[in-house]
């Protein structure tokens, strides 16, 4: 008899590799489909990656010199990098599969939330290429959403498996991917901001333990610092000269550029220099109708004005007239140049935060609204109620399964999980929204990171409020045991 069951054991065991191996492959091929069928595409912000802008984080550039096909053609050309966009997809392709393995180790080996999940993460891909104005899926793109999109979902997956077993190699994990993700771009700051506030609910408030918290927030000041000495490391291999990338205050300075007064403003600056260039913004700002005094109608129409506005102002006229003044009057070299710059556009976000900055809370509010409708739909009148009733339905999920949690016994360690990664998700939502809003606009490229995480969770919430349901009504079926 003991041997019949060891057999079966095994048997089973076996069965359960195959099914991953199988699921594995399955998301490998879907992903590398988009390459073999559209090859690499080159995008607007593709040539300062290519060519080691100083604007520019340093992990994508030297990922780009290191698998761009040198005798494919020169660094613009997209074709240089079909070996860059095939790894990308095997990236995503795994991360869609660990999604799905993740959940379905933690939820009582559900294969049905694990399907779920993989389905969900290839929705957004689908989305993106057939659907999206952009017509092409981020992997496929020689952009950092290339990568960042499936490192950020390992890093919460990883955040996830942490504070649900509190394994220290997930922690390990945890960091390494928040180093990578703002080595990537500076957006993904956020991880640091998630992982507080993650860290902060579950160790400080929860368990109590100071100490453990406080390693933690010494563990998170230690990645950035590593990302600080990478990306000067980086430049003092690239250019020879021990700094970080620069042109960071841009993405500020055009919100408040967009809603300032020029009449009222001037009057703050005390550098005639800097005052003179600003002025000289805003009326080329004004010129073109840029400005908040231009936005009208609802919030949508608004925040759109503001998208509109955002690339126009920054790119169109912020960097012509502060170039245009550096190099007219000094004899710098490109480093240099970027310096003067920064200290420039610096001086100028610093006197415009003195600004009456009513008008930049409002255009904050809407961006920020547009940012979480964006990280579940498509910002528009009708998706925006369907993405209110999607966040609705999810509170209402989980503060049932709150309710619930300690009538069921037997279900309270999977509620708690699922309770868990719907945490962990929607801070990754909120905490993206509240940053993205303040820098620059919140279009679906910088918003989209947890969406297929975002039905997942729902998926996992449901799937815990049906079982109790069932549970609580003393119904027997196959939902109690998993499917």
């Amino acid at each position: 008899m003991r041997q019949i069951i060891q057999t079966d054991t095994a048997i089973n065991r076996k069965k359960k590799v195959v099914m991953e191996v199988v699921l594995l492959a399955v998301c490998l091929l879907f992903y590398l489909l988009f390459p073999f069928f559209d090859g690499p595409v080159w995008c607007a912000d593709s040539a300062s990656y290519a060519f080691m802008d100083i604007s520019r984080e340093p992990l994508y550039p030297a990922f780009l010199a290191l698998t761009r096909i040198r005798g494919a053609g020169n660094a613009a050309e997209a074709e240089a990098y079909i070996v860059t966009v095939i790894l990308q997809s095997l990236l995503a392709g795994f991360s869609a599969w660990y999604a799905g393995f993740v959940i379905k180790r933690t939820k009582d080996q559900s294969t049905l939330l694990q399907i779920a999940a993989i389905v969900f993460q290839f929705a957004v891909v689908l989305l993106c290429r057939f659907a999206a104005v952009r017509g092409s899926v981020y992997t496929d793109c020689i952009m950092t959403e290339g990568l960042g999109l499936s490192l950020f979902v390992l890093f919460i997956l990883e955040l996830y498996l942490y504070v649900a077993g509190g394994q220290k190699c997930h922690l390990l994990w945890t960091l390494i991917l928040s180093f990578l993700l703002i080595s990537l771009r500076k957006q993904m700051m956020i991880t640091i901001l998630i992982m507080g506030a993650v860290f902060g609910w579950y160790i400080l408030i929860r368990n109590r333990k100071v100490r453990k918290f406080l390693c933690l927030m010494l563990l998170m000041v230690s990645v950035l610092a590593a990302c600080k000495v990478t990306d000067r490391l980086y430049n003092y291999a690239v250019r020879g000269v021990w700094i970080e990338h620069c042109h960071n205050s841009m993405g500020v300075l055009c919100t408040l550029l967009y809603s300032s007064d020029a009449e009222k403003d001037k009057l703050l600056f005390t550098d005639e220099t800097v005052k003179e260039l600003y002025l000289e913004i805003m009326k080329q700002a004004d010129e073109q109708k840029l400005l908040y005094a231009y936005a009208q109608g609802d919030w949508l129409s608004m925040s759109s004005h503001y998208a509109d506005s955002y690339d126009a102002i920054g790119y169109g006229i912020i960097n012509p007239v502060v170039d245009g003044y550096i190099a007219g009057h000094y004899d710098y070299t490109i480093v240099e140049a970027a310096l003067k710059y920064d200290e420039i556009c610096g001086e100028m976000t610093r006197t415009l935060f003195k600004q009456n900055l009513m008008p930049m809370l409002q255009v904050y509010c809407y961006n920020v609204l547009k940012g979480l409708v964006n990280s579940v739909a498509r910002a528009g009148h009708l998706l925006s109620i369907y993405a209110a009733a999607a966040y609705l339905g999810f509170a209402a999920a989980a503060g049932y399964l709150i309710l619930q949690k300690k009538k069921l016994k037997e279900m309270e360690m999977q509620i708690e999980r699922s309770l868990a990664f719907a945490f962990i998700v929607m801070m990754g939502i909120v905490i993206n929204s509240l940053v993205v809003g303040l820098i620059i606009f919140t279009q679906p490229r910088y918003m989209i990171y947890s969406m297929g995480l975002f039905y997942a969770a729902y998926a996992m919430l449901l799937y815990d409020v049906v079982r109790c349901h069932i549970l609580l009504h003393g119904k027997k079926t196959s939902v109690c045991t998993g499917m």
